[in-house]
This record gives C-alpha cells, sequence and structure tokens, in this order.
C-alpha cells in the first residue's frame, strides 16, 4: 500500500478565484487538496454526502453517498456518465464496521441512467480494506486503507476495476480517495490523487476549484 504523507508545513501556492457552488439544500464541509491539481470539496445534504472534485477548475465527477459512505450514485463526464443504485438496494459497504473490524465487503445493483448503456444494470462489487496505521491531516486523524470496486454490466459482462488508497477519519465522517489504479473495459491508468492537505471553513482554499498541488505541469 502507498502511504500517505503528512504536510508538516505551509504551502503557498496560488489559487483559482472561482469558488464551489454548493448544490442546493447542502453544507460545504471541507475541501481537499490532492495531487494533479484536484480539489475535492465534500458537501452535507441531510442523510446523504456530496463529494464534487474538480481538476483545473473543471468539474470531473461527483458521488453520493449513504449515511455509512456507501455509494449511492456517481456522475461524470458532464453527466454523460450517470450511475445509480437500484431502488430497494442495500448498501455495499460500511465504514463504520469497517473502522471496527478491518473490512467491509459487498455487492450493491446500480443502473446507468445515461450515456451509451443506459438502462443497464450493473453490479458493484466493494471491499474496503482498513490497517491499524493512522495518520494526521490537516488536523485530523484517519486510518489508512484500500477501496476496491469491481463494476460488471450484466448484460454483456464487461467490467471496469477500480483499486483506491484511502484514509478513513477515525470518526467515521469522512473518506477520502487517493492515489488509484484503474482498469476501464481494458484501458489501464493512473490516477495521482494523494491527498495534501485539507481546507477547512474560513481556511484558504475553502471550496476553491483548483488545488494548491500539481497545477504546473
Amino acid at each position: 500500500m502507498k502511504h500517505f504523507a503528512v504536510l508538516l508545513a505551509l504551502v503557498a501556492f496560488p489559487l483559482s478565484a472561482e469558488t464551489v457552488t454548493p448544490p442546493e439544500g447542502c453544507e460545504p464541509t471541507a475541501t481537499v487538496h490532492h495531487d494533479s491539481c484536484i480539489a475535492t470539496t465534500y458537501f452535507s445534504c441531510g442523510d446523504v454526502t456530496k463529494v464534487v472534485s474538480y481538476a483545473r477548475g473543471k468539474v470531473t465527477d461527483t458521488h453520493t453517498f449513504g449515511p455509512d459512505w456507501d455509494l449511492l450514485g456517481y456522475v461524470a463526464d458532464n453527466g454523460r456518465s450517470t450511475v445509480s443504485a437500484k431502488a430497494g438496494s442495500k448498501p455495499e459497504a460500511s465504514l463504520q464496521a469497517a473502522l471496527e473490524t478491518g473490512e467491509s465487503i459487498g455487492t450493491r445493483d446500480m443502473e446507468m441512467t445515461t450515456g451509451v448503456l443506459k438502462g443497464n444494470l450493473i453490479e458493484m462489487q466493494s471491499k474496503l480494506l482498513l490497517g491499524t496505521e493512522s495518520v494526521i491531516l490537516s488536523g485530523k486523524g484517519f486510518r489508512t486503507g484500500t477501496l476496491e470496486r469491481k463494476f460488471t454490466v450484466k448484460k454483456n459482462g464487461v467490467t471496469s476495476d477500480y483499486s483506491f488508497d484511502i484514509l478513513a477519519a477515525e470518526d467515521g465522517t469522512m473518506l477520502i480517495e487517493g492515489a488509484a489504479e484503474v482498469d476501464q473495459f481494458g484501458r489501464k491508468s493512473e490516477l495521482e490523487w494523494t491527498p495534501r492537505r485539507i481546507a477547512w471553513p474560513g481556511e484558504d482554499g475553502f471550496m476553491t476549484m483548483q488545488s494548491e498541488f500539481g497545477c504546473d505541469g
């Protein structure tokens, strides 16, 4: 497992003047500054959490999580790729269970609601594993671990695999996806999304659309 670095010094980088517009009825709680110029803002929206990521000021994807960080939906490519949990499906993973036992493994039926696969059912397999190592990032304690997700289109068996390094807040209030290995329909890639800093409400970089890190390449 890759280890997450703890930021030990304040680093000054120019930030985008643009800030995120909160979804209606949602309150922003934190902005994570990743490598590769990725900035991710977390929104509390009643019983769900919306996590919106930007790259160089442009939205890349939006995740919607349930009360225990089970995945309810995912939007990418400006809405051209949208996946939602099938109505009535049970949560596939539990962050609280992983914090208590070290793992949470399960499946959930999802449905493509836009794009070329619209209407297709997808089985999502999730494996959330947490180790005993803890780190402090921007004043908050996290356990390190991995999150593996496999999506299989039921109609034809085509798969996409994602394997993330993660940070899970020790109090169960936050899950941060970091660097990842991706195999999307046979196309392999790596995402250098290691989290470097969290900007809390009132701090510089909160709700920005551009990370402090990796924007000069």
